[in-house]
């Protein structure tokens, strides 16, 4: 075998290892593969010259003792070759790409950061009641579902874009303060646009939903018809819930601080798209949502790492060699 040989090898490698989809982060840290090849020739140019001196000095009645443990032995070096080029292809990082089937189904989770979220009819805020009801709204949801957040005051803006990330969504939501104003008709519009467009037709959208956890009040911002409006034609249902005082607790409650309360609002909202109306969610009420939301299935090529697993298997690899070896010499080196 000459050094052309060794070449070609190295080449011919990483070319199979790209028919079947695997790619190389750092491709030249496979000539490391080459180290395998010079080892065996170097073994064998040592075999060849010992059993030489061998033959020169051995009698014609004496042949030398074959050695305990010979296959371990020989075990062992197969397996520490074998985890050589296993850690020369780890550090040349392949990313293998694989089809991964995604559900593009969307859920947006509305938030009101209003000034009227900072009274304290309901215990202890109004804002701290609903920052709880988007946390046990996005923990009841599904791994399947994308998640977004959107946050309104006087404006409306996306906290966290549709991800399966769900925990990012829920700190970003936590994280938001309370300002003075209202646009729960921009907040409608803009959670409408995040939901991605469908692949059925021009002005489809992935099957979804909204959740808005709002007072009801509103101050600003486009006409809250004309939002609804909008996503009744999209077919995306609303799912309102009211936060603030209930029935006699209005203004009875000692401390409370007077604020705007529209659950009426938040009703007609949910009816006119075809959404729940919850007045104390639970997580039956989250997962009787969740189920009523079709799948919108897609299968796309993801591209994954895999470098740290080869590199692994062969640690181990050279670990089980190791072993083989101590068993067989009852000495290391």
């Amino acid at each position: 075998m000459n050094i052309g040989d060794l070449l070609g090898s190295a080449t011919g490698l990483r070319d199979a290892f790209e028919a079947y989809g695997i790619e190389w982060r750092q491709p030249e840290l496979l000539w490391g593969v080459l180290a395998v090849p010079l080892i065996l020739l170097a073994w064998g140019m040592t075999r060849l010259s010992r059993k030489r001196s061998a033959d020169l000095f051995r009698t014609a009645t004496h042949s030398p003792p074959r050695r305990p443990g010979r296959w371990r032995r020989g075990t062992a070096s197969f397996l520490t070759l074998a985890s050589l080029t296993g850690l020369a292809i780890a550090f040349a990082r392949p990313v293998w790409t694989h089809p991964m089937p995604r559900d593009r189904a969307t859920v947006m989770v509305i938030l009101d950061v209003s000034e009227a979220m900072r009274a304290t009819d309901v215990s202890p805020t109004r804002l701290q009641s609903a920052r709880r009801i988007v946390q046990n709204a996005i923990d009841r949801a599904p791994e399947r579902l994308q998640m977004g957040g959107v946050a309104y005051g006087p404006a409306a803006y996306v906290v966290a874009n549709p991800t399966y990330d769900h925990g990012a969504v829920s700190a970003a939501l936590q994280a938001v303060r309370s300002v003075t104003g209202a646009a729960p008709g921009d907040a409608l519009a803009v959670a409408l646009a995040a939901i991605p467009a469908s692949d059925a037709g021009p002005g489809t959208r992935v099957p979804g939903a909204i959740i808005l956890i709002s007072t009801g009040d509103q101050t600003g911002g486009r006409p809250l018809g004309m939002a609804v409006a909008a996503i009744e034609e999209a077919g995306i249902p609303v799912h309102t819930v009211a936060v603030g005082p209930r029935g006699a607790a209005t203004s009875a409650t000692v401390g409370a601080t007077p604020a705007p309360f529209k659950p009426d609002v938040l009703m007609q909202i949910s009816r006119q798209t075809q959404g729940r109306a919850i007045t104390n969610p639970t997580a039956r009420d989250w997962d009787t949502l969740y189920e009523a939301i079709a799948e919108d299935v897609v299968v796309e090529p993801r591209p994954e790492e895999v470098g740290h697993l080869v590199g692994s298997a062969a640690l181990a690899t050279w670990t089980l060699g190791m072993v083989l070896l101590v068993t067989a010499s009852r000495r290391l080196m």
